[in-house]
């Protein structure tokens, strides 16, 4: 039984490099959706360095869990990595379309693919937050370029027919944004229109003023 003990002992580092591997990357993928969900805030209130600062570090954060995890599919497909990954897209993909600049792509943000599509699945609600708060400031306008980013994301999703197994869950965030895409619109249609009619009546009260 001499030879048993020493697999024993092998199998017990191995788990052990494992567990210590899972608690750290744990605590980096909270401190990714944390530092996530507070650059999106920071985006929707205009204070894009303070954005792009969390970004960077989400960035490095990223990259730390990837390395420490190279070695642990089993962790890294686990769950709560692609969760993490997930938020980092979004603010990504966020901030980059809000910016008018180039879309990052998955390897170039050191993402899984299907990460990256749930990733964009999300921003597709960001979106919309963005333009309702064009309707809110009263430039309705301006949300018409938005609302066709979010259908031209839409469709890229609607591409993807493949298993849960493989998307992790994509079927479910195309189907949301489809809701979310119909109801923007009709937010967006009639932000117009009560501008349009604003400037009708304005003009109607100057004309007989």
């Amino acid at each position: 039984m001499h030879g048993m003990k020493e697999i024993c002992d092998g199998i017990r580092e191995r788990f052990d490099a494992m567990d210590d591997a899972r608690e750290r990357s744990l605590a980096l993928s909270r401190r990714i959706t944390r530092n996530s969900g507070d650059a999106i805030k920071a985006i929707h209130r205009g204070e894009w360095d303070q954005a792009q600062q969390l970004i960077d570090e989400t960035r490095e954060l990223i990259k730390q869990v990837n390395e420490l995890l190279k070695d642990f599919p089993d962790i890294y497909y686990s769950g709560y990595v692609g969760n993490a990954q997930t938020e980092y897209v979004e603010v990504s993909i966020l901030s980059a379309t809000l910016q008018g600049r180039r879309t990052p792509s998955p390897d170039e943000l050191e993402v899984d693919y299907a990460a990256y599509l749930n990733g964009i699945g999300d921003t597709i609600g960001e979106l919309r937050r963005h333009i309702l708060d064009l309707i809110r400031t009263g430039r309705p306008e301006a949300g018409e370029e938005y609302l066709g980013m979010m259908d031209e994301l839409y469709t890229e999703l609607m591409s993807f027919d493949y298993p849960d197994a493989i998307t992790h869950g994509l079927r479910k965030k195309t189907d949301v944004a489809r809701s979310l895409i119909e109801r923007t619109r009709g937010d967006l249609t009639n932000g117009l229109q009560v501008k349009e009619l604003k400037k009708a009546m304005s003009d109607f009260e100057r004309r007989i003023g």
